[in-house]
């Protein structure tokens, strides 16, 4: 019976002890297992992970390519607008020449013209002086337009080789411009003392471009008078012809702009608004110039012509 007891207890140890090793078989079995399985997914994750970065880098590396190509694309266009550009250059360069060929042989046969009138111009001057004088009044005075258009823009100075009294180029414009013989004014000269004395200068187109001032006058002035001054400053060693009237006056701020060549402030008269134009570039050839009095107050205009002595 005691045998028996102890192969029963000897057989409850033995499995006792089989279901240990069998429990922690299972457990370190669970835990080798749990290892794997952490293992596994840490591996997955790693997996996963590559797999994005893989995929970010495929698409950098797109849009790399895609910046590669649109640099190609912008490249190539920036060869074809610097083809363009040189090949526009180049008509431009074509043009530029043409057009300085074309000038300096403008240039040329405008000067030629120029030497060839101013030819004629003498060649008339001297028939001119041959003429009757009742004759030769009107033909000097298409003689003078003729030589105003080819001196127009010219700054070349004018020899003044005539000493004459001052006053003699003030009675000379008047012959020239026949504003003594209009009806529709009165004209009056008046010559201070000083004006005896002596100028220097080119006594015809002296004369000329006070005659433009007073045809000028003659032509804006419809009622009033015109009243020529010829006084001398001897001081300063100059002469001056004003020429004033009582027509339709000069705005102030348009002192200036009377001169320019073509300018006409009231176009229902006749001319072409070059006659102060003349008048000033013959003055000033001479040494002297033309100007507005733009001091003076009242009805119509006052132009003013210096000369020195």
């Amino acid at each position: 019976m005691i045998w028996g007891i102890i192969v029963l207890a000897l057989i409850v140890i033995v499995l006792c002890v089989a279901l240990y090793f069998q429990i922690k078989g299972s457990r370190d079995q669970a835990n080798e297992q749990e290892t794997l399985l952490k293992d596994y997914q840490r591996r997955v994750d790693e997996q996963q992970q590559l797999l994005e970065d893989y995929r970010a880098l495929e698409k950098n590396f797109n849009n790399v390519g895609e910046g590669y190509e649109q640099a190609l694309d912008l490249y190539d266009k920036m060869e074809e607008n610097g083809r363009k550009l040189e090949e526009r250059n180049a008509f431009l360069e074509k043009q530029n020449k043409d057009l300085q060929t074309a000038n300096s042989s403008h240039e040329e046969i405008q000067r030629t013209s120029k030497e060839y009138l101013q030819q004629v111009i003498q060649q008339m001057n001297k028939e001119v002086d041959k003429l009757d004088p009742m004759v030769a009044g009107r033909m000097i005075g298409l003689v003078h337009k003729v030589q105003d258009i080819n001196d127009l823009g010219c700054d070349t100075p004018i020899e003044r080789n005539d000493n004459i009294v001052a006053d003699q180029v003030a009675k000379q414009a008047v012959a020239e411009s026949g504003i003594d013989q209009c009806q529709y004014f009165t004209f009056d000269v008046k010559v201070s003392p000083e004006a005896s004395s002596m100028l220097q200068t080119n006594a015809k187109q002296a004369a000329h471009a006070l005659a433009l001032l007073l045809d000028n006058s003659k032509k804006f002035t419809t009622e009033g008078c015109v009243t020529l001054y010829v006084d001398a400053d001897l001081q300063e060693s100059k002469v001056t012809y004003s020429v004033e009237d009582t027509g339709l006056g000069v705005p102030v701020a348009e002192a200036e702009h009377v001169f320019e060549p073509f300018v006409k402030l009231n176009s229902y008269f006749d001319g072409q608004g070059l006659g102060l134009t003349f008048a000033r570039s013959i003055a000033r050839r001479l040494g002297g110039d033309v100007a507005l009095d733009t001091t003076r107050t009242g009805k119509g205009s006052c132009f003013v012509m210096t000369l020195p002595m």
